[in-house]
Parts: C-alpha cells; structure tokens; sequence
C-alpha cells in the first residue's frame, strides 16, 4: 500500500485504486513509475488472473496527466514524462491476464489514453471522457489519438481531440467506448469485481491465448490467422485446464482451472 495508491488481492482479482485526491487522481512522473513497477510485481504472481483500474472517490478516475508539475517542467522533463507513460500503458495493454477500467467521473487526457489501454471499460453514469490538451497548448502524448481512433473513428476522434470536448458516458456507450454504465460508483464498483471474478473463474493460461489473439488481430486490421488459430488450440491441448475443461463438461460438473 502506498499513500497515493491501494492494491487489494483477492479470489485472482487485483484492485488498483489510484489515490490522489487533491489532483483529481493525475498521473505524474512518479506515479507512471511506480505503476510500472506494480504491473511488473503483478504478472509475477501466479495468483493474479485479472486486474481492475479504478480512481479514489466518485468525481474522477484519473484527471490526466498532473498539471501542477508542469509549471517548471522542461523539454527533458517532458520527454521523459512521455516515454515513461508509453512504457506503462503498453505494459498495461500487453500484460498476460485481462484489465478493467473501472472509470468512476473523469477520465481526461492520460486518464482516457490509460483507460484505452484496457481490455474492457465499464463506468459509473456521471463519467466524463475527454483529451482536453488542447486547451493548455500540450498534446496527448500517451497514444490516445490513435488507440481512441480505433475505437470510436477517426472523426469522432478528431472532434474530441481539436474542440478538447468531454463526452457523456451515454455518448461514450454509444461510440463503443465503454461496455456498461452503472448508475452510481458504488453500482459500478460491485459490477467491475463481479466481472473481474467471472472472468477469473476461467483458465488462465488459455485466457492470456485470447488476449494474445485479440492483440494479434488489431494489429492484422481484425483479418482470420488460420495457421495461428490452430497453433493455440493444440497449444490448448497441451493444458490440465484445458482438459479439465472438457472432462467437466461432459461429466456435468463445474471445472477447476488451475493454470496448468
């Protein structure tokens, strides 16, 4: 535990809740390297099979990058602070077990290019989502551009990214951007660990397989890899879960997947 942020353990669900309240939970050059090194603690432990990302309070899940170290912030500075933040969210985004972006009010420029980086995103009613650099003379230099263009296009993208608008969670379920909307953060809190326990409950070895393949198949433009479909299922076979697996089904019973 760290003042600026918790991490729970529990049933395979690791819960990060960012905690800085008097930034709006902003992500500055300290907390991305701190981060980084939580995601590399966590893929060694076995135990992890799915991570939950949320912000403290109910107001903001992550406001950004923090605003108040930019006043004497210098070229160097800068440059560091991006290549820090491309390390943590590509980590976040290839990590060996599935990430949910529990998004509890804003998420703002570094908040909204962490949350893409999430393989699903839920949120409570009163979310806002934004890339707002512009109006400080800055840019989103975290990847949100091009992660958010995939995902809800490119001129929804170019809307949000030139005006610095704030999208509605509403708005945002039907660009796709989230999954589900719950009407309140407590709602939203029970939903995401209810998620992340359903999720845990499967096996984890094949798990990460999917993830793999999802990842493959963005970067293919979404194009079938027969060859690479057919390496993962004898991979599969390979497995105890995975014979756990069928064994269960045919004995009517529920499996227990050990990662094996």
């Amino acid at each position: 535990m760290n003042e600026e942020w918790n991490l729970e353990l529990k049933d395979h669900v690791a819960l990060l809740t960012i905690n800085r309240p008097k930034s709006m939970n902003a992500l500055n050059t300290t907390m991305c390297e701190e981060l980084e090194e939580i995601l590399t603690n966590l893929e060694k432990n076995p135990e992890v099979r799915v991570l939950i990302i949320t912000g403290a309070g109910e107001k903001s899940f992550i406001a950004g990058a923090d605003i108040d170290q930019m006043p004497t912030m210098t070229p160097e500075g800068a440059k560091y602070l991006i290549d820090v933040g491309h390390k943590v969210f590509a980590h976040i985004e290839n990590v060996n077990f599935p990430v949910i972006a529990a998004i509890n009010g804003y998420a703002l420029g570094g908040g909204l290019e962490l949350a893409l980086r999430a393989d699903i995103r839920i949120c409570s009613k009163n979310a806002k989502f934004g890339l707002p650099e512009i109006k400080l003379g800055v840019i989103a230099g975290w990847g949100g551009p091009a992660k958010l263009a995939g995902i809800v296009g490119v001129g929804r993208t170019k809307d949000m990214l030139y005006t610095g608008k704030f999208i509605k969670s509403d708005k945002a379920l039907e660009y796709g951007l989230v999954t589900e909307i719950f009407e309140s953060v407590e709602e939203l809190q029970k939903g995401a660990l209810a998620l992340a326990r359903e999720i845990a409950e499967k096996p984890p070895i094949t798990m990460a397989i999917n993830k793999k393949m999802m990842e493959s198949a963005e970067k293919s433009n979404f194009q079938p890899n027969p060859q690479a479909d057919a390496l993962a299922l004898a991979y599969c076979f390979t497995t105890q879960d995975t014979r756990e697996g069928v064994n269960a089904f045919i004995e009517k019973r529920a499996p227990k997947f050990i990662g094996m």
